[in-house]
């Protein structure tokens, strides 16, 4: 019996117990992921796509497959909302909910089809939105977490639009010089025509509908799908051919009429050599009054002939005269009288056909270049501004995902989204290449977050990428070079704006340092320790975070600061700071000092405000733009 009782005690104590080490370990896995979700840790997504750039020929198309993953607390899950955005209109091409769980992705994928003409680019997005579900395990702010992928559809012509715009340029250029043809034919017979009717009447019609055709050809080649065109061009080499037809009709009438304008003239310069042949011998009286008669005569023919009269009538006059003279024969007599009639000179100019050239016809096509349409603005894709790069700060939690530093932008760069800076997603150093150089190239500005924590290796046969955070400022300053120059061969800018958040204000100064500012339009630092950190932060910075050689490196006495601020301050250099909250040296953002905010340049621009507690300073809140929105006013304004 008693055995039995202290069993029974046994199995109750061993429940108990096991009941109070369930407990604990409950509490205390509650405990561990608060302090989790307190250091920073909340649901992040990550995006990731097979591939990010098409080359399409019009008419073609392409797959592309898109997946989905969170990151969170084993013991959340994620509320999820993608779209499939086409930048030209901002149009949702689709959309869906689901659910993500951590080790669950979500996949979808989608066809684009190319039925544009043309050379250029169309840009979409996919973006993926989600919301943790929250619990009693599950620590979150609620609040949305997104992330952007950018695809590039590059277009070009296909093998028939190629064979058409050869086709239309050879054909253009023919008719061209057809015209240009008829033109000089058109300008020779004109003047030959203006000629004859000073003596002549005559009557041509020179209205062959020409003048507009070469503008019409010109316009057609630069039209920017002029390689479409082959029909309008079809009509036109139709009415050249009736107008050549009409030409040749006109051009035998004149020559014709010419010819006998030109045969009349020499007839009577034939004539008259006769007639002065004549005055040159003795001849019978009889003789001489006929020789008289016959220059009467020629001077009559001449004056005639000299009046502006019809070409018919005018070789009815001169018709038959030469003939007549030249059948007539007289006999000279020694004493006989010599032939002292005055004879009209002949002063007639024959009509020759001239070598005149017109203005040639200049054709220039239109030069095909890469059209890009975002949100109903279409534009050259190299007319954009500079992209905005963002760089995060220091990492609150060593272990968390580079997403998770990336994530302070996601309301700043939204709302430049809506303000036209196009959202490119993220870049790193394990941001691949293998697509064209300017495959960003867009006629809007790009805003692009960006992270210095990655680096890699080379192993035998590939490259091993490796989160890396514990580095000196130094290091990641020299990684944002390779970050830098994938972003100006992404976009073709050589140009770049870019936002630095706190440790990545730093960071970014020493980058200039190192490789120098011409590189970048503007540089806006915000809540950059420009001089250094101090006190608990300094003290704490190793201890939240664990990355002992950044702190180190950040620390307001570190031979790091003494450095960076040995220089003189940049122009393109804009210095925003957050102050108003008490700290144990003076006052600040709660993290940064206002002393060491502020940079010795006329660009410090100050936000007045509060921390709202130990977790939440204003530090972190200046990328709260709902709680400041001057900071995003600064910025903007700045920008433009």
């Amino acid at each position: 019996m008693f055995l039995k009782r202290l069993m029974k005690k046994k199995v109750l104590f061993i429940f108990v117990l096991a009941a109070v080490f369930l407990t604990i370990g409950f509490l205390g896995a509650k405990f561990y992921l608060l302090i989790n979700f307190l250091s920073g840790n909340d649901t992040v997504v990550k995006v990731s796509t097979n591939k990010e750039y098409l080359f399409l020929e019009h008419g073609d198309a392409g797959d592309i497959t898109f997946e989905s993953k969170v990151t969170t607390n084993p013991f959340c899950s994620a509320s999820c909302n993608v779209k499939l955005l086409n930048l030209e209109d901002m149009s949702v091409i689709d959309a869906d909910d689901f659910s993500l769980k951590p080790g669950n992705p979500f996949k979808k994928s989608y066809r684009f089809f190319l039925n544009k003409f043309g050379r250029g680019k169309e840009f979409y997005r996919f973006d993926v939105e989600c919301i943790s579900s929250g619990g009693f395990l599950c620590h979150s702010d609620r609040e949305l977490t997104n992330r952007n992928l950018l695809i590039t559809v590059e277009y070009d012509l296909n093998e028939a639009e190629e064979e058409n715009k050869k086709i239309f340029e050879e054909k253009s250029r023919n008719l061209a010089e057809e015209i240009n043809g008829i033109e000089k034919e058109l300008f020779t017979l004109k003047d030959a025509a203006n000629k004859l009717n000073n003596s002549a009447i005559v009557d041509y019609d020179f209205e062959f509908n020409l003048n507009d055709k070469p503008e019409k050809i010109k316009m057609l080649a630069m039209e920017e799908n002029y390689y479409t065109k082959i029909d309008p061009l079809l009509e036109l080499e139709k009415e050249i051919n009736e107008t050549r037809k009409d030409l040749f009709d006109l051009n035998n009438t004149i020559s014709g009429d010419v010819l006998i304008y030109n045969s009349l003239i020499d007839d009577l310069l034939q004539s008259e050599i006769i007639l002065r042949n004549w005055t040159n011998f003795n001849f019978s009286l009889d003789s001489v009054e006929k020789i008289k008669g016959y220059i009467d005569e020629f001077n009559t023919i001449m004056k005639k002939f000299d009046e502006r009269d019809y070409l018919e009538n005018k070789f009815f006059f001169v018709n038959g005269f030469r003939d007549k003279i030249e059948n007539y024969v007289f006999k000279e007599d020694e004493n006989g009288t010599i032939v002292d009639k005055t004879i009209e000179k002949t002063n007639i100019q024959k009509i020759e056909f001239l070598n005149l050239a017109p203005d040639e016809v200049e054709l220039k096509f239109a030069e095909i270049k890469n059209k890009c349409t975002v949100n109903n603005v279409t534009g050259l894709c190299s007319d954009g501004k500079n992209p905005v790069v963002f760089l995060h700060g220091h990492s609150v939690t060593k272990d968390a995902p580079l997403e998770y530093s990336l994530e302070g932008f996601t309301k700043l760069q939204k709302k430049l989204d809506e303000d036209g800076y196009v959202n490119a997603g993220s870049i790193t150093l394990y941001t691949e290449k293998n697509v064209p150089a300017n495959v960003w190239e867009v006629n809007t500005p790009l805003s692009i977050k960006a992270s210095y924590y990655f680096d890699f290796f080379e192993e035998p046969e590939n490259y091993k990428i490796v989160l890396t955070k514990s580095e000196n400022i130094d290091t990641y300053a020299v990684r944002l070079k390779e970050i830098f120059d994938n972003v100006r061969f992404r976009t073709g800018k050589q140009k770049i704006d870019v936002i630095a958040f706190s440790m990545g204000g730093v960071v970014m100064r020493r980058h200039m340092q190192l490789f120098g500012g011409d590189g970048f339009s503007k540089v806006i630092l915000l809540g950059a320790p420009n001089k250094g950190i101090s006190g608990d932060v300094s003290t704490l910075c190793p201890i939240v975070g664990g990355e002992k050689r950044e702190c180190e490196d950040m620390n307001a006495n570190s031979l790091f600061m003494q450095k960076l601020n040995r220089d003189k301050i940049p122009d393109n250099l804009y210095n925003i700071y957050g102050t108003g909250c008490e700290m144990s040296e003076g006052k600040g953002d709660g993290i940064v000092l206002e002393e060491s905010a502020k940079l010795e340049t006329e660009n410090n621009f100050a936000i007045n405000g509060t921390c709202r507690g130990k977790f939440q300073p204003l530090h972190l809140d200046l990328l709260k733009i709902e709680l400041y929105p001057e900071v995003y006013e600064t910025i903007i304004n700045i920008l433009e």
